[in-house]
């Protein structure tokens, strides 16, 4: 499948597939293919939670990066039913510290 013709089928398609390993009622991010591989983009009200409650579910140990104030850029990368799976999500600083402590040494 054409990751620039189909982009829901792709989404569609990994949803069904990591169904079995992510918790039930845990929020999927949006499932995109790139030229970097699978990535699940969180987005949208709520993409911070989400985010964090996916990183919480999963065992997953999440990152950041300060972007143009007053964004930060959280994601995570890590192990999922035998397959790296990348997760990320924009956000602003303010909303990103209601879930995360960030600080330079990390996101804790």
């Amino acid at each position: 499948m054409a990751r620039d013709r189909h982009p829901g089928e792709v989404d569609a398609l990994f949803r069904r597939a990591l169904a079995a390993v992510v918790p039930a009622g845990t929020v999927q991010p949006r499932w995109v293919a790139g030229h970097a591989g699978l990535v699940g983009v969180f987005e949208g009200f709520g993409a911070v939670r989400d985010f964090a409650d996916w990183c919480d579910a999963t065992g997953a140990d999440p990152g950041f990066e300060f972007g143009p104030p007053p964004e930060v850029a959280l994601y995570a990368r890590h192990l999922l039913g035998g397959h790296v799976v990348h997760v990320e999500c924009v956000a602003e600083q303010r909303d990103a510290e209601t879930w995360f402590r960030l600080n330079p040494s990390g996101l804790l």
